[in-house]
């Protein structure tokens, strides 16, 4: 194997590329830099290690995993870490100076070593997501932060026994997945997904153990629609929540749209007026920008809420927010406040999505067009498709305002006690 490595790892990371696993552990010496050897495992994860005397005793440290781009980390060469990535002339350098220091009669091995493990790559899995992407450009912020909590609550708690990435097998997803609630089951997995077929842990690690483990199923289909009765109660419920989560949930029965993009909505998205709300495309699910219209009765919430400022004094950007920086994220707490709100008996299983099913239905008891709702919601799909929806670039602004102006009109009706004639003005 050694023959037929190129001189001075000519195009290494080619050649390295073409390595192939097999059925014994390999080690490939480098030619450059004597004592550093490529580590091949029959699974394909590759490392690096460099072979030395301690105290006259031969010796082999391992200096971190292989990787074709390296680290961009200011550290490399400070740190001994298995689980550093390391390209081929960082490799050299640590190797180099891991000899020097046994030469020295210092043992590399009793420096203190990056305690990085399962989290780091988890962390770095999650600023590649926010800067760079997997297919060429960065994700959305908002699936950026989803990760980042999916990952705290949901994998880091239990995988703390797990100090090496390349132990990994299929069944400790499977036994995390068994832990979780069948919801984060769903999360999870996809999370996971994403993370394996990330190609620094595929290098580690030398196949994507996603593909052995059993997904979960996917869930049923939600039909949830909030009565009449349930639509009073959490109005009710929202308007003795307050601020933020009251208002919010009021707005997100009003205008049907996500929860995200209620929660992290911005001061500057809003028009001068407040009658209308502009999603910039990657705010939105389906990547396409967004109007809201605004009916006088979700202006005139927006206009009682407070602008919080933060230590400095700056105000906030965000409409909905606790501390003046973030929008708000405290959705559990919020739900069990406001659960807490509608009395006894509580409302029958329902969800904060259930809203946006309430409000597209109700918009069809009005004789609302399919195609009107769908452009509401920020669909692609309905009557409007295919072909047709190549050429149709209508966006039914006035439609679209004259629908939620409607639906505002009768919330009203069903949350007021005794409500005289309402025109569609008030």
């Amino acid at each position: 194997m050694a023959n037929s490595i190129p001189g001075q790892f000519k195009k290494a990371a080619a050649f390295i590329n073409s390595l192939k696993p097999a059925l014994a552990r390999q080690e490939i010496p480098d030619s450059a830099q004597a004592g550093l050897y490529l580590v091949m495992q029959p699974s394909g994860a590759l490392s690096w290690a460099v072979r030395t005397k301690i105290d006259g005793k031969a010796s082999k440290v391992t200096i971190g995993r292989y990787d074709e781009m390296g680290s961009a980390d200011d550290r490399i060469g400070t740190l001994i870490s298995p689980t550093q990535a390391l390209n081929v002339t960082q490799a050299r350098t640590i190797a180099e100076r891991v000899r020097n220091d046994a030469k020295r009669g210092n043992d590399p091995r009793m420096q203190k070593i990056d305690k990085t493990g399962l989290a780091a790559w988890f962390d770095d899995f999650v600023k590649t997501a926010r800067k760079t992407g997997f297919k060429g450009r960065a994700v959305k912020a908002s699936t950026a932060d989803e990760y980042e909590r999916i990952i705290a609550t949901n994998i880091k708690p239990h995988w703390t026994h797990i100090t090496d990435i390349r132990t990994i097998d299929y069944r400790d997803v499977e036994k995390l997945l068994d832990k979780l609630t069948p919801g984060a089951r769903r999360n999870v997995f996809a999370v996971l997904s994403a993370f394996f077929r990330w190609k620094p842990v595929a290098r580690a690690i030398g196949r994507n153990i996603i593909q052995l483990a059993e997904a979960p199923p996917k869930p049923q289909s939600r039909a949830r629609v909030l009565a009449h009765e349930e639509i009073k109660i959490v109005w009710r419920a929202a308007e003795n929540c307050g601020y933020p989560f009251g208002p919010m949930v009021q707005l997100l029965l009003l205008t049907g749209q996500r929860r995200d993009e209620i929660a992290e909505l911005k001061w500057i998205e809003l028009s001068d007026e407040f009658d209308a709300i502009t999603l910039e495309a990657s705010r939105t699910k389906n990547g396409h920008p967004h109007i809201v219209p605004l009916a006088p009765l979700a202006k005139s919430i927006i206009e009682t809420l407070p602008r919080l400022t933060d230590a400095d004094g700056n105000p906030s950007e965000y409409v909905f927010t606790t501390t003046a920086k973030t929008p708000f994220s405290g959705f559990s707490n919020g739900k069990k406040a406001l659960d807490k709100h509608c009395g006894e008996p509580p409302l029958p299983d329902w969800h904060l999505h259930d809203l946006r099913r309430t409000c597209a239905t109700e918009l069809a008891k009005l004789g609302v067009k399919q195609e009107v709702t769908e452009a509401i919601l920020n669909h692609k799909t309905g009557k409007v498709s295919g072909v047709a929806a190549i050429y149709n670039r209508y966006e039914y602004e006035d439609e679209k305002r004259d629908a939620l102006e409607q639906w505002a009109i009768r919330m009203l009706a069903i949350t007021v006690d005794k409500v005289a004639v309402l025109r569609k003005s008030a």
